[in-house]
Order: C-alpha cells, then structure tokens, then sequence
C-alpha cells in the first residue's frame, strides 16, 4: 500500500455558515421559541459522528482480509447564534446558521414564528475591536435556572429600551453564541447541585469570589456551632448562635427551595451558551453607559440564576465556534426561549423603525401560482411568487371585483389584465363612459391598430345604429321566434331605464311595447320601427300586414294587443292611435331624444353596425366609448350603457346558440369601471350576474366602495365573487369581508404599501388570501414586439 500524507488521510470540513435577517410582523409570537433550542441542541455530534469514511481498502494481514479506512473525513462541529442589532433609529434580528443545516432550521423558524419573513444577506454589522464588550455569566451553578414564562417577552422589552439612552451615531448588540453539548453528564451534575442546596451550601458559579468565600466561612461556624451544641449534650436543641448562623447561611444561599423552573431544568435539552454585549459610540463615556444598560436588560430574568456583567477584553467574529475567553453557560431549552424573542405587534408599534414586514404574509396556493392573468407578486418569507386570478374551467369567468380609491393604480391593473387576456386569446370589452375615456384610450395605446376595434358614441360618422343587429336572419319558425322575443326583451328593458327614478311601465304598456317589438322584429325591422308602430296607425298595418302567416300561431294574441290602439271612426275605420294608452311610453320615447346621440342612433339604420358576436371571437380590444360630454344628466348616460350592456348580453346568448361547443368559444373579460354611476345597468348585470360565466364572459368591475354597488352587493357572495381592495381602501371596505380576510386586519389594510392590493380570491381549495404588489406599468414595445430603431 503507498504511503499517504496526515492531511490525505484525514479531510477536515469546517462549516460555511449562512447570515439570515429576520423580518418579524404583527402576528409574530414568541410563545414556542423553545422548540427552537430543543433543533439547536439536536444538532450536536459526537467525534464517531463527525467521522466519515470516505475510501477502504482491503488488506492482508497474517493471511486474513481485513477492511482498512485510509481516508477519513471529520466533520468540524458548529453553532448556531441569534444577533440583535440596534441604533437610534434601526433594529434588526440576525441568525447565523451553518448551511448544512440551514433548512432544518429555516423550517423550525418557520413553525415557532409562522409568518416570519427571512433574507439572506452577505454581512452583519460589525463592532470595531474598540468597542466595549461584556460578557454574560451565570453568578450560580448551572444547574439552577433563570425565571421562565412563555408568556412575555419581557427580556426583549428590556433590551430594547436600551434606544431611549442612544444618540445618533451610538450602536449597540446583543449576541447569543449557541454551541450545541453532550447532555452525557447533565444529570450527576444537576443532582449534585440541588443536594447543595438542600444542605444549604454556597453554589456560586464562581468558587474563588468574596462572596462565595464568605458563604463559606458562615457555613463552617454553623458546623462547628452544631458539632459544640452535640458536644454538650444539648440534643436537637439548638443554640440560639447557630440558628442565626444556619439562618443568615440560608439567606445568603437563596434558600433550600428551588423553582419550579429549575425543576424542568433537569429534563431539559441543554446548550453551551455565550452571551455578549457591544457597544461603539465616538463618546467613550455614553459607549460605556450604553453596554451597562443592555447588560442589565438581564435583570428581568432573574430567579433562582441571574446573569451578571463582566468585562471582555477580547475579540472574535460572529462565525467562530466557541468564543474564546468568554464564559459558557449551560442553559435549558425554556431558559433560552427569553433569548430567541422577535419583535411582535406591541414592540412593532412603540418602535415603529425596526425592519419589519408592514403586512401579514400568507403564501399563494399552487393553483393560482400559474394562470393568465397575472394580478401581481406575492412575498412570502422573502420569496417572490407571481400570483394569477383562477385559470379553472369552473372559476375563470367568475366576477373580479376591484376597490381602490382614485389614483390607486386600477387603470393600470386593469390594462395588464388586458394585455395577459388578449395574449393568450381571449376578447376585452371596456365599457368606458367615464370623462374623456381616459382608460380606454390608455389601454388601446399598447396594441396595434388591428388588435383594437373602437366603437365612438360621439362621432356621427362611426356612430352605431340603435338595435339588435346580432340576432340576424333566419327562416327557421321557431327562431325567428326565439330572435324576435330576445331583441324584445333587451328594448323592455332600455324603455323602463329611461326616467329610472319613476316607476316601470304598467303591465298594460308594457304588454304593448312587447306586441310591437315581436311584430316588427319578425320582419327584421329597428327599434326606430317598434315606436313607429306603437305611434302611427299606417306603420302598425304595414307591420301587421308583413308577418308570415306561419307565425300566426305564435303572434296573433300580440297582433290582436297591437288592433287595441287603433282609433275607429263610427263606420269602423281606423283613424289614429289611442294614445293613451301608450302615454307612458311615449314620454319616455321623448325623454330618450332628449340626447342628441340616442337620438341619432335611434334614427340610423342598422344595417351597417358591428356584429358583437362575431367580433367577441377575436383576441382583441373592444372599447365602447362614451364620453362625459354625451351626457347632461346620469339618467341620459345610464341609458345608453344600459343599451349596450343589452346588446352585449344579447351578442353573448347568440354566440352560444351558434357556437354550441363551449371550448370553441373566446373568453370575453367584460370591463366596467364605477359601475356605481350608472344604476340601471348595475341592475341589469345584478339580474343575469349568475349566467354569465356560462356564456364565457367574465365581468371585471371596479369601484371606490362596496357598499356603492346598491344592487349587486348582495349578489357579489353568491356569484362566487373574488375581490382586490387595493392600497388605500377605506376601513368600511374592510369591514364589509372582515371574516372572509381573516388572518389579515384593519391595520394590514392601514399599513398597506402603496400599489398593493389584499385579495381574496376563488381558487381549488375555496378561497384564498394573500397580498400582491400589482402588475407595474406596462409598455406597448413588450406587448406587439416591436424592436427599437
């Protein structure tokens, strides 16, 4: 066998240790931050091991095989430490942990503080060798215990008052080597321990001290005390001199009993721990002050142990394994609980400066994690995740209701959403009568001219004709019928939004407006016709006259309504119309033209509009324009949106009669902003809000408040509703989900960033609950793929 070198034969592998910030929140709770120590303390290994064998070797010796280890490789052992940092203004808490066992640790921070966020970072804040340094040492044997209440943080309160002494440019820190231990011996000597305290013998950790000297002297007099009082016979009665003595030895000792505390201590998982307080100010006075002060912070856990302040006069760095010149104490997993304490709700908010996650986290379920559209990035323990409304056959045409108030960032949300819809093949239709169409206008600048198809409802020249074009010819009986009670149905409900604040028509009028529309639209005529009808007595016998007989069956009880108006003269002839009973109807045929664009629209032929059903099977935008000046009253432009929100219902019904297999149908994102303004459209979604994910369309809607939407609130629960109140929501929008957002509360809406919304979104497992930070501004260039000149 060759000869091989030490240093071939043995590997040593040090440990490479990784620096991890931690970020607390408002539900961060130190109750379990012993189960912590308890992993730290499980990381211990013996010398066998850390060994391993890396290359055997098979040798003869007296002519048997023998298997011989020739490399070796020891693994050196590590720690683990927990730093707190503070400044005036700064405080953070640092772990450093050796990589090998980084996620075994990582997962147990995750179970004692379950929103915790953690970064990895390259450095820590450093204490020149100048600084003043103390070390942390037990007065007592180790066995005995500091006080113990999961309770309280009281330890970290103690420390961080320490900020209220410090001046600009002072920095202080608290470091905590953990040093995992053999538990091997901890018993015998635990035992050995409280039989000293039993006997009422001195257990001061330091043996050559005055005071452990002194406790020493008092001892021997009362032995010698007692061993004379036998000596002369007195029995078990005792001088008066020893039992001052045995007395004040009892004082002086902390008494014969121990706490319960202690008592735990005896199964508990122990680690070797050094404890170090820096301080560097350019005052070498207040630099002083300011260790003492965090170095009495310890005072709060004092009990049956207390830990006293000494000088170090060394130096070390934060990755060493044992501190060298430093005393080691030998705490329970329950003492160092006090230790492994983060800032939670109360500390968060007296120290509102210390590096902290402003809101909850919760993660996204995987199901969202992927999608279409992308409604921002969720943080989670420091982890970026992008995060999708629900791609599921059964959930993506769900209504996504958006509350933020102005200027919040809904336009450009919504102008993401648009651009992920319309990449992956799918029809956005914004329904714009806010101002100048601002949003829309925004939203077709990323898009080419022959991605957008824009309908003006101001402009004369591309203005639409007032109808049902959609519905188109058939000779089928049936339906022509079916078309006919459709387009019926959508100018039923136009006529009853027109003067909203009045009552609907009466069931008389209504029942003739009903009567003309199916006798004109049977014979393919306008709207423009169904007034004529109801209004001339010539046009309602023409009308009359051009229904095919084979739809007689169906039609002749609304021709007979229709005869009703007619005005006979005395020989029986018809000579004008009975006016009223239609009056109601005629005054809101005048209300309607009261608009010059309804006007016009009215009295333009059809013949030429856009057929929505058609176009809603491209992958494109669809903005429906009509802007604030169309308008002089609300009532005007609700009827005009309540117009297009029939035909567009209508379109949807259509497409499904045509195109029977689902997954050959578009999606259509229907997009209202403030649909508050316009109530009779609000009425009209409300109503058909549940159908509507049938049809492959999915409303997006946005608004300032909830309780706005007056129709459609109620509705917005049973229609399976995901809701994104974006940063700066009022605390009533909170209010109104408060049990649906739980964990999250009024003060994580309060203190949520800007450009960040709270969602609460369908998914799989029901619903879900997370924060994004939404879509930034998105640029035409990334949209059509143009290249730069």
């Amino acid at each position: 066998m060759n000869a091989i070198s030490l240093r071939e034969a043995i590997r040593i592998v040090r440990p490479d240790y990784a620096f991890l910030r931690l970020k607390p929140n408002n539900s961060i709770r130190n109750n379990n931050t012993h189960k912590l120590a308890r992993t730290i303390a499980s990381l211990y290994k013996n010398v066998f091991e850390s060994v391993k064998k890396d290359e055997i070797r098979v040798m003869n010796v007296l002519g048997k095989r023998l298997f011989v280890p020739t490399k070796l490789t020891y693994e050196a052992p590590s720690k683990v430490a927990y730093f707190i940092y503070i400044e005036k203004k700064r405080v953070e808490f640092y772990f450093i942990v050796p990589r090998t066992y980084l996620s075994v640790v990582k997962e147990k921070m995750s179970d004692v503080w379950t929103s915790l966020t953690v970064e990895e970072v390259a450095e820590l804040p450093v204490f020149e060798r100048e600084a003043t340094k103390y070390q942390l040492t037990y007065t007592k044997e180790d066995a005995l215990s500091l006080a113990v209440d999961r309770r309280d943080s009281d330890l970290l309160y103690s420390t961080l008052n320490v900020i209220d002494v410090l001046e600009e440019g002072d920095r202080v820190g608290v470091f905590y080597n953990f040093v995992p231990s053999s538990q091997f011996s901890w018993r015998a000597s635990y035992r050995a321990t409280l039989d000293k305290v039993r006997a009422n013998k001195p257990v001061d950790r330091d043996k050559t001290g005055a005071g452990y000297l002194v406790k020493m002297a008092v001892m021997l007099l009362v032995n010698a005390a007692n061993s004379v009082a036998e000596a002369l016979g007195s029995g078990d009665k005792r001088k008066d001199g020893a039992n001052l003595f045995e007395e004040a030895l009892e004082r002086m000792n902390g008494g014969k009993r121990v706490s319960e505390s202690t008592h735990r201590k005896a199964t508990a998982s122990l680690i070797d721990t050094q404890i170090l307080v820096m301080s560097r100010s350019s005052d070498a006075l207040r630099q002083r002050n300011n260790a003492r002060s965090l170095a009495q912070s310890f005072d709060t856990v004092t009990e049956d142990n207390a830990l006293k302040y000494r000088n170090y006069g060394g130096n070390f760095r934060y990755t060493d394994y044992k501190i060298r010149g430093a005393a080691v104490n030998k705490t329970g997993d329950e003492e160092c609980q006090s230790f492994l304490a983060l800032a939670g709700r109360d500390m968060l908010e007296r120290f509102n400066f210390i590096d902290r996650v402003e809101t909850q986290e919760t993660e996204v379920p995987d199901d969202l994690q992927a999608g279409i559209m992308c409604i921002g990035t969720n943080r989670f323990r420091g982890k970026d995740t992008p995060a999708y409304l629900s791609n599921d056959r059964e959930f993506r045409n769900l209504l996504t209701l958006l509350i933020g108030p102005t200027r919040a960032g809904k336009s450009n949300l919504i102008a993401n959403l648009t651009v992920d819809a319309i990449q992956a093949g799918e029809c956005v239709i914004i329904f714009d009568f806010i101002e100048n169409c601002e949003l829309s206008d925004e939203v077709a600048r990323l898009f080419p001219r022959d991605k957008v198809l824009e309908i003006r409802c101001d402009d004369y020249a591309k203005m639409q004709g007032l109808g049902y074009n959609e519905v188109g010819h058939t000779d089928d009986v049936f339906k022509a019928y079916v078309n006919a009670k459709d387009q019926t149905s959508n100018v039923l409900a136009l006529v009853n939004s027109i003067n909203a604040e009045e009552s609907r028509l009466s069931p008389k009028m209504e029942r003739y407006l009903e009567s003309a529309g199916l006798i004109v639209f049977i014979s393919h005529g306008s709207i423009k016709d169904v007034f004529n009808v109801l209004q001339n007595h010539k046009a309602r016998a023409d009308f009359l006259s051009k229904v095919p007989r084979r739809q007689y069956e169906n039609l002749e009880e609304y021709m007979d309504s229709l005869r009703e108006l007619d005005e006979l003269d005395k020989a029986g002839a018809v000579i004008g119309t009975k006016h009223t009973l239609i009056a109601g109807i005629i005054d809101r045929l005048n209300a309607l033209k009261r608009n010059p664009y309804m006007e016009l629209m009215l009295k333009k032929d059809t013949s030429r509009n856009i057929n929505l059903t058609e176009e809603m099977q491209k992958a494109q935008l669809i903005t429906i324009k009509m802007p604030q000046v169309m308008f002089t009253t609300p009532g005007e432009k609700d009827v005009c949106t309540t117009y297009w929100i029939t035909k567009i219902w209508l379109a949807l019904q259509v497409r499904a009669d045509k195109i029977r297999d689902k997954s050959q149908r578009t999606k259509v994102n229907l997009v209202i902003d403030e649909l508050y303004q316009v109530e009779n459209t609000e009425r009209f979604l409300t109503a058909n809000l549940s159908q509507m994910a049938k049809f492959i369309c999915k409303p997006i809607v946005s608004c300032h408040y909830i309780n706005q939407l007056r129709y459609m609130r109620d509705e917005l629960r049973s229609a399976n509703t995901s809701y994104m109140l974006i940063s700066g929501c009022d605390k009533k929008n909170y209010d109104e989900l408060k049990s649906e957002l739980y964990p999250f509360t009024a003060e994580d809406m309060r203190d949520l960033p800007r450009y960040h919304s709270i969602n609460y979104v369908k998914c799989a497992q029901g619903y879900a609950r997370f924060i994004t930070k939404l879509p930034g501004k998105v640029e035409r260039r990334a949209i059509v793929g143009e290249t730069s000149d």
